[in-house]
């Protein structure tokens, strides 16, 4: 049984670090997306 109580929590732990840099990841993806819009726009109105 401690075993599985084991691996139980190391599959959360997996599931969590992923989870987590996915989240990391989109957020700069985000940022990065809102700076080309600022980028397009700006050279839009020239």
């Amino acid at each position: 049984m401690t075993y599985f109580a084991a691996a139980y929590l190391a599959i959360w732990l997996i599931v969590f670090i992923f989870v987590f840099g996915m989240y990391r990841r989109q957020s700069k993806i985000d940022e990065e997306l809102a700076t080309l819009e600022e980028i397009v726009d700006e050279q839009a109105r020239h």
